[in-house]
């Protein structure tokens, strides 16, 4: 009898969720796709696995004492994948978009590593990455990883890259647009307007926390279409502005301005994250690059959830 890895995959994952739908969500298959994978291991090991009913899921004693084996066998295959990779495979890296701070840290990880095998992709948020880490089309994605729900974190490995601060843009002609730096707390008598209508959800989430923990009064109305079309919106609006990562990069011509927030500093924390079980060869090589020089900054403002498993 050989036994099919999908089939073992979804136990393990049943069983370690007990509860179906979980794991289905947990693969992205159907709850009746699991179901099957399940049902055709059992029938070919002649046993029953799982006691279910419509109030809960149980290991059967067979099922308990398979399961140990059957995480092995898993942990075994996953080992016997990565030992073919060769420690020059591209590393597939995705960034939300080119003019984000993550494309900085890959340009500036291309010029310390001489011949650096990277691709980079723009998932428009780590949300969206996810599915491409679970089928491998992605070795990893950047993003505010603790926006994420629990059971999605707990799929994760993650390292904090860049804490990057929070700006406002304005545009040129704004009454703000000369100043180095704007005080936070000066914010509450600034007209500020964030379309997040479509926006990322993990920007737009922490928007919002950084607002309420501010008692600023933002303006959330209107799509957000493009980075490109916000700053030519806000070039032409003279009466508001903008919060942006200060590392965002500006098109040459753009008639738009950052200026940046102190006491205290509101950051954005930027993750590299990736499946456990799947670290590419090169991962290490990439962290190394993108932290160059990092240290945690001082007097920041930085939302409870992003703390998490951090000292400052």
């Amino acid at each position: 009898m050989e036994l099919d890895l999908g089939q073992v995959r979804a136990f393990v994952t049943a069983a370690e969720e007990l509860h179906f739908g979980r794991a289905a969500e947990r693969l992205h298959v159907s709850q009746q796709a699991l179901s099957k994978r399940v049902g055709k291991l059992e029938d070919s090991l002649s046993a029953r696995l799982f006691d279910r009913s419509t109030q809960k899921v149980e290991l059967t004693q067979v099922g308990e004492r398979f399961l140990p084996y059957a995480i092995d066998a898993l942990a075994a295959a996953d080992a016997a994948l990565a030992s073919l990779k060769e420690t020059r495979q591209t590393v597939r890296v995705d960034v939300l978009d080119e003019r984000l701070a993550p494309m900085q840290l890959v340009r500036h990880a291309l010029r310390r590593v001489e011949d650096l095998p990277i691709e980079v992709s723009m998932r428009h948020g780590l949300p969206n990455a996810l599915p491409a880490l679970h089928s491998g089309e992605a070795d990893a994605a950047f993003g505010r990883v603790h926006s994420l729900a629990p059971r999605e974190i707990a799929e994760l490995e993650h390292q904090l890259v860049l804490l990057e601060p929070l700006a406002l843009l304005v545009s040129r002609d704004h009454p703000l647009a000369a100043a180095d730096s704007v005080a936070l707390t000066s914010l509450r008598d600034v007209p500020l307007w964030a379309p997040i209508g479509g926006a990322v959800a993990e920007w737009a989430g922490y928007l919002e926390e950084f607002a309420r923990s501010w008692a600023l009064r933002v303006d959330f109305s209107g799509p957000s279409l493009s980075l490109d079309h916000l700053v030519d919106d806000v070039a032409a609006r003279p009466d508001v502005a903008t919060l942006v990562g200060g590392r965002m990069q500006l098109p040459p011509t753009s008639r738009a301005t950052v200026v940046y927030l102190t006491d205290p500093t509101p950051v954005y924390p930027w993750s590299l994250a990736w499946l456990k079980g799947r670290r590419h060869p090169l991962l290490a090589t990439l962290l190394d690059a993108f932290t160059e020089g990092f240290t945690w900054p001082r007097d920041v403002w930085l939302a409870e959830a992003d703390r998490t498993g951090l000292t400052a």
